[in-house]
């Protein structure tokens, strides 16, 4: 369901648009554009569909004004546009020269400042940092004349709040939240910065309430075991009350875990 709302976010307004954005089913959007209905998440007009205000969205009624930090930060493709740097069709004064024939990315972008999630410290022109949804990920992207901006307050305090909101467990995740800063990627969980997450994927399991040790997939067989062995931990901590975590960064584990788990957690 949230990825349906931020498919429609995003400028997605017809079942086409929905499922071209997310992959879904057809039967799966259509539960849940009904779900979102009923909680007054969403409102039908004829064939199409539009998102009403999100209950923790702020002013609905913001505008970009002097702000071009889309045009300035983000990549975009279909415009020859690499990311952190200013796009050839933006012109002081003028503003876009292609507006009227700019790419659907542009036509559809909205940030989360411009949504109403985020307050006045949020904004682009001000922070530096361009929050906002894709299908499963909240994405971040920092300017590079500042790129270490979204370690500092009250940034990473949001941030990780909302990492920590998205994380689900073991093979039932909720979203990501992304931070691309300059070369560099993180994927945060809570408290704790992944550097450079794999294609593959990452592991984690929880130490406290906002931090995690995590281990980076080398593959999706890989990832698998990791997460069998994560499982088995949580088996332990329930049984137990507690287990060793083992604290190889990037290991590559095989069945069976339990008895060495239980050796890790005796000695």
């Amino acid at each position: 369901m949230l990825s349906v709302i931020r498919a429609v976010e995003a400028g997605a307004v017809t079942m086409k648009g929905v499922k071209e954005a997310t992959g879904l089913s057809r039967l799966k959007i259509e539960r849940a554009l009904n779900a979102l209905e009923k909680q007054k998440l969403l409102v039908r007009e004829g064939q199409g569909f539009r998102a009403t205000v999100l209950p923790e969205a702020g002013p609905p009624n913001r505008q970009c004004g002097s702000c071009n930090a889309c045009c300035d930060i983000l990549e975009v493709a279909a415009a020859e546009k690499p990311v952190n740097q200013l796009c050839r069709h933006w012109h002081a004064g003028t503003g876009c020269t292609i507006y009227d024939r700019r790419p659907q990315m542009c036509r559809s972008f909205v940030c989360a400042w411009l949504q109403g999630h985020l307050d006045d410290d949020w904004f682009p022109a001000k922070s530096g940092i361009i929050v906002h949804f894709s299908q499963d990920a909240v994405n971040v992207t920092v300017d590079d004349h500042c790129l270490n901006r979204w370690r500092e307050e009250p940034y990473f305090s949001r941030l990780s709040e909302w990492s920590l909101k998205g994380i689900r467990r073991i093979g039932n995740r909720g979203y990501a939240t992304l931070v691309v800063s300059g070369a560099d990627r993180f994927l945060l969980l809570g408290q704790t910065i992944v550097p450079e997450p794999t294609l593959f994927g990452t592991a984690f399991v929880p130490l406290t309430a906002e931090t995690f040790r995590f281990w980076r997939a080398k593959s999706p067989e890989h990832l698998q075991r990791l997460h069998e062995r994560i499982a088995e931990i949580e088996r332990i901590r329930l049984e137990f009350g507690s287990c060793t975590i083992p604290d190889e960064p990037d290991d590559d584990p095989y069945p069976p875990y339990r008895p060495a788990l239980l050796r890790s957690n005796l000695s």
